[in-house]
């Protein structure tokens, strides 16, 4: 049975590459892209089984890319941390087919491509020995669940996370010292997704308060320097499970 073909489009890109290796491991061919601005291309060029596309990117709405991916007969999943977002209208209107909770499991990523008959492979994710790591920053069972396993392929990419990571934390601390309310809110929502995606639980919650808090016009101090020693705390997770 010939691979099944993905266009992913998802603007964070330690996300990005988190379901690009899922959908890899379960046995898909990805194309994967970090904004809206060559989707309609690549959908007419490319005959793709299925497309999951993040609601909120910097050129092109999920919504437009959902009318595109229609236009083609292609079944589309909106990529989302919000699951009442299926009842809004206008995503009702924009005909998507499911919605893919963020952070992505590979059990649910695996039950949403055997729901559209895409042939994948099984898989089953490690059960850690302990809740947390060492630093009491990574919740190692949310990680396994969304990595599988911790291969050598696996620790290369989760050791760049910090890189990928550290201009978002700057860009909120910049946000929040200018009373750019507007940056700070999209990048903690940005933030709060990549830290899901690998476990850094308690680095989501923090950020979601600040996210939450901009969206009224206001910072927390102390929120802030929770975000900065968090992100030390994340950073040196990372750098003894990737040794």
């Amino acid at each position: 049975m010939p691979k099944p073909h993905i266009l992913l489009i998802e603007d964070t890109d330690s996300v990005r590459e988190v379901i690009t290796r899922q959908l890899q491991v379960l046995g898909a061919e990805v194309t994967a892209l970090a904004d809206g601005d060559r989707v309609k291309r690549e959908l007419d060029k490319t005959p793709f089984d299925l497309v999951i596309a993040d609601l909120h990117l910097p050129d092109c709405s999920g919504i437009d890319i959902a009318r595109f991916a229609k236009a083609k007969n292609c079944k589309i999943i909106l990529l989302s941390g919000d699951t009442n977002l299926i009842s809004r209208p206008s995503i009702l209107s924009a005909g998507f087919d499911d919605i893919l909770e963020k952070p992505v499991t590979l059990e649910g990523l695996q039950k949403i491509l055997e729901k559209f008959k895409l042939g994948v492979h099984g898989v089953s994710a490690k059960t850690p020995e302990q809740e947390y790591d060492e630093t009491g920053s990574i919740h190692l069972t949310s990680l396994y669940d969304q990595m599988g396993d911790l291969d050598e392929t696996c620790r290369v990419m989760l050791s760049r996370f910090p890189d990928m990571m550290r201009p978002l934390v700057d860009k909120i601390l910049t946000g929040a010292q200018q009373k750019d309310f507007k940056l700070t809110e999209e990048t903690a929502h940005s933030l709060k997704g990549a830290a899901r995606s690998i476990g850094a639980i308690k680095l989501g919650e923090i950020c979601n308060l600040i996210q939450e808090d901009a969206t009224k016009n206001r910072v927390n101090d102390a929120d802030l320097k929770n975000l900065n020693d968090e992100f030390l705390l994340v950073t040196k997770g990372i750098e003894t499970l990737c040794k």
